[in-house]
């Protein structure tokens, strides 16, 4: 009798499961709405563990909002993606976009990060109508290896039909340091969407002759991995892999490797493979390729900025290329301005 209530539970608890499984049916291309904005998204450089080479910007909330911690600087950053589809037989224009705006500002409690991002995305192979959304995070350091952040986000999406979402994400990161052969080993864990995501509109899910589900999808866990393979005075070498399930039922894994020249030149290779996708036709692998470019400069004869230790200051410039589903290309442009130069210098501590 016990061991039949047994089998009874297991299979209820199975059935459960694979109807779970079988209503995952997003939009194509939904879990990547906000990576397609700018090229650190759109590279993987973005990761739950902070990237190959750890980057942390306002953007970086949008995969974990604990990413965000260790800042010190107040940061602004601004990202267009111009989408393109030959011959595409939804869109008459062959053409999208998505761009975005972000800004971070340290202050003596934790560190704020705002994130705003338009899309729009009308093709046959990746049609996610034009939506808007925003994301403001809270970071906090609780040790020196250990980070923790909280997010709030929101949007409105329209044409055929309209919608709005509105939810939660939470995340945490680890300093490891050194690991074998690794530098620097971080690992990252979030758990995003967590509220009321888009649903009454009409999209092309990944199975066409089913409903489509809710997406971004419900309760989507992200974990991740990243560290210095190569560290010297010209070269460095990154690796990271990042783990995304949403409510375990589907699978997204990510790779992003990065060589950064001179502490100025970055080039950055990714790749992501999308199980639900790949199996329904809807990816390539064609990796993706971004460079980055770090430069400092200085302001003279400006008080406002000499109080608040802006004179000098330092800026990012990025370009990037994805294929994003065959028929579907994607071309990168951003910028990322640091105020201020970091801290590297020791306190200095005099005793009486």
């Amino acid at each position: 009798m016990i061991l039949n209530k047994k089998i009874v539970a297991f299979a209820t608890v199975a059935a459960l499961v694979l109807s779970a499984v079988s209503a995952y049916n997003p939009p194509v291309g939904a879990e990547d709405m906000c990576l397609l904005s700018s090229p650190k998204t759109l590279t993987g450089s973005v990761t739950s563990a902070g990237g190959a080479l750890l980057s942390a910007g306002p953007d970086s909330i949008v995969v974990n909002p604990a990413l965000t911690a260790k800042e010190q600087r107040v940061s602004l950053n601004v990202g267009y993606t111009f989408l393109f589809s030959p011959d595409d037989y939804l869109n008459e224009s062959n053409t999208g976009c998505a761009l975005q705006t972000g800004i971070l500002i340290p202050v003596s409690m934790f560190v704020f990060s705002g994130y705003t991002n338009y899309t729009s995305a009308r093709f046959g192979d990746m049609y996610l109508g034009r939506s808007i959304n925003a994301k403001a995070g809270l970071a906090k350091e609780i040790t020196s290896k250990l980070s923790v952040g909280l997010s709030v986000s929101g949007g409105y999406t329209w044409l055929y039909g309209t919608d709005w979402a509105l939810g939660g994400n939470i995340g945490a990161m680890y300093d490891f340091g050194n690991l074998l052969f690794l530098e620097d080993v971080r690992l990252g864990a979030s758990v995003l969407n967590i509220g009321k995501n888009y649903k009454d509109v009409l999209r092309l899910p990944i199975h066409l002759n089913k409903e489509m589900s809710a997406y971004p999808s419900l309760l989507t866990f992200k974990a991740g991995a990243a560290g210095t393979v190569l560290k010297n005075d010209v070269l460095e070498l990154g690796m990271a892999i990042d783990f995304t399930t949403p409510l375990f039922q589907n699978l997204i894994v990510d790779f992003n490797t990065e060589l950064e020249i001179k502490k100025m030149f970055v080039v950055s290779v990714a790749e992501r493979f999308n199980v639900r996708e790949s199996f329904n036709g809807y990816t390539n692998f064609i990796p993706t390729v971004g460079v980055f470019f770090r430069f400092s400069f200085g302001v003279k004869d400006n008080a406002y900025l000499e109080s608040n230790g802006w004179s000098q200051s330092e800026m990012t410039v990025s370009a990037a290329y994805r294929n994003l589903y065959g028929t579907v290309h994607a071309m990168s442009a951003g910028a990322d301005l640091n105020l201020g130069m970091k801290d590297t210098e020791a306190p200095e501590i005099n005793v009486w």
